[in-house]
């Protein structure tokens, strides 16, 4: 992984803001915090009155107790804890629903105001945290940086990794799983292959929520209510498409986030992150430049090429050109960063498939931390199944979002969960919970737990 160290929120009509990643590293750095805090302050169009309505929703999250946290702000939307409705245009566009799209396709009007709230917090002490690192990004192509050498370290440990198998069946006997059973398959098109079966002493089920919803039978989910519950959880979209450019075109050395676009975009230029990429080995050199945009918002209708349409009703050449002229459209105002005649190709993310010409299928679409879910979340372990452990995004974690980390963690809590139940004396895997700021604010949080506990 490698930092970046800007961040830029771009839109029609306005000047980009841009703000340093991280806590100000220089002068320079610090002019530029300056300079966004006070454009963010007085260009967005957010009254101060607004704002500093939201300075205090946060002093409110930082000052709450755990049980006041789980008891109340879970169970509360961040359009509504946030006050989004009494709120001008501006503070909705921004503050509430700018800021739920971009964390994790969510609608403000459906996320969690604990999950909403304290990512926020998180992501605001690392930025003024002296060394922390906010975003940090990959320095090659995924499979490059991550996947090839992690399935290859698997495989040198003796794990057999059966590419193209779907579990379809999880049996059981009593409380316990007896195996699995399913087809092989074929990718990205999914045809089923031939039937496979397995047996093992002990299962993890490390798939996502709508596979343990819908595509895999499992009978057990009618005497252990942690896997009923699963069916009440709720995702959403949020998939990827890069374009290849004749030209690189770095945008900032970071993320931009382009906050007006129908279909909440969020844009990266790699190339910039690959100092050891030989880009001369693309399509024989005619490649200069790889931008990759993150589609946060599959059901908001389109303004240009898709016709009002969202883009689950698309084709993947409207989805192309439709995120191609929401992103000029924020990118081109004051020069013009992306032309038409840079454009070299594209790649839609496979994991939207078509099973007909208005429909697309996401084959891996993320969990939504929706108001009141928490609930509805398992631990890693379930007493009532003693040989089955869990470990996906739903799982519940410190991190408590669809994230890699979140993932991370999730697999630290199956490995801890699988290590007590075989009585193994290895070493646990750590586990670390989010950073609270100290000082006045413990105090203001054992406060609160008195007043909330009698209350």
């Amino acid at each position: 992984l490698t930092q970046s160290t800007r961040i830029e929120v771009a839109q029609r009509g306005r000047r980009a803001l841009i703000s340093p990643a991280q806590f100000p590293r220089s002068v320079g750095e610090l002019e530029m915090a300056l300079r966004s805090g006070w454009d963010f302050a007085t260009q967005l169009g957010i009254p101060i009155g607004d704002q500093l309505h939201f300075y205090e929703l946060l002093r409110r999250l930082l000052c709450a107790c755990d049980a006041r946290r789980f008891g109340e702000f879970e169970n509360e939307s961040w359009w509504r804890f946030s006050g989004a409705q009494q709120r001008s245009p501006g503070y909705r566009r921004y503050l509430a629903d700018g800021l739920t799209r971009t964390l994790v396709a969510a609608r403000a009007r459906e996320m969690s105001a604990r999950t909403g709230g304290y990512i926020l917090l998180q992501l605001l002490q690392d930025m003024v945290r002296p060394g922390a690192q906010v975003d940090r990004v990959l320095n090659a192509p995924t499979n490059q940086a991550w996947i090839d050498p992690w399935l290859s370290h698997l495989r040198s440990l003796g794990v057999d990794y059966r590419l193209g198998h779907r579990v379809e069946t999880i049996h059981s006997r009593g409380d316990e799983v007896t195996g699995v059973s399913g087809h092989t398959v074929s990718w990205p098109s999914q045809a089923l292959g031939s039937q496979f079966a397995d047996r093992a002493k002990y299962y993890v089920a490390a798939v996502p929520v709508e596979v343990m919803q819908k595509q895999i039978k499992i009978a057990l989910k009618r005497r252990v209510p942690e896997l009923g519950k699963l069916d009440k959880l709720v995702y959403r979209w949020m998939n990827g498409i890069v374009f290849y450019l004749t030209e690189d075109v770095p945008l900032v050395h970071g993320h931009t986030i382009i906050i007006d676009s129908p279909w909440a975009l969020t844009a990266i230029s790699q190339r910039q992150f690959w100092p050891q990429v030989d880009f001369s080995r693309f399509a024989g050199g005619k490649v200069q430049g790889i931008l990759s945009v993150d589609i946060s918002d599959w059901e908001a209708n389109g303004s240009y090429a898709a016709k009002g349409k969202p883009a689950k009703a698309c084709s993947k050449h409207e989805i192309a050109a439709e995120v191609w002229a929401q992103l000029k459209a924020s990118l081109n105002d004051d020069e013009e960063v992306l032309r038409d005649d840079m454009r070299f190709d594209w790649f839609l993310d496979p994991d939207i498939v078509q099973p007909n010409p208005s429909t697309h299928t996401n084959l891996e679409p993320l969990l939504v931390n929706t108001k009141g879910s928490w609930r509805y979340r398992p631990e890693a372990a379930m007493p009532e199944v003693p040989n089955l452990f869990l470990a996906a995004d739903y799982v519940r974690t410190y991190t408590d979002l669809a994230t890699m980390e979140g993932a991370n963690e999730a697999g630290r809590r199956a490995v801890n969960a699988i290590l007590k139940a075989t009585g193994s004396d290895a070493e646990l895997c750590r586990l670390w919970k989010l950073r609270e700021p100290g000082g006045p604010f413990t105090l203001a949080r054992l406060a609160d737990q008195l007043v909330y506990r009698v209350t």
